[in-house]
């Protein structure tokens, strides 16, 4: 009788044993999990921050016939006279 209470023993061990690190692995997939969805939510917030950015490209060309038209409008009008 005694060597089946020690099997019954060590078997509810090993079963404590493997829940126990079930359970830290379903708590660590949550928290990674929390971590990768607060993280997206970051990119997002940049993402939509800095959307501005993607049209910095047109601007400079808006700004530079904007410079040319003002510079061929100084060369064509005439002296002012004094």
């Amino acid at each position: 009788m005694n060597g089946w209470l020690l099997g019954i023993l060590i078997g509810a061990l090993v079963v404590v044993i493997v829940v126990a690190v079930l359970l830290m692995l379903i708590v660590g997939a949550r928290r990674t999990a929390e971590k990768a969805e607060a993280i997206v939510a970051g990119l997002h917030d940049v993402r939509d921050g800095t959307e501005g950015l993607w049209q910095l490209g047109a601007t400079v060309k808006t700004a530079e016939r904007i410079v040319e038209a003002a510079a061929d409008a100084a060369r064509a009008s005439p002296p002012e006279v004094a």
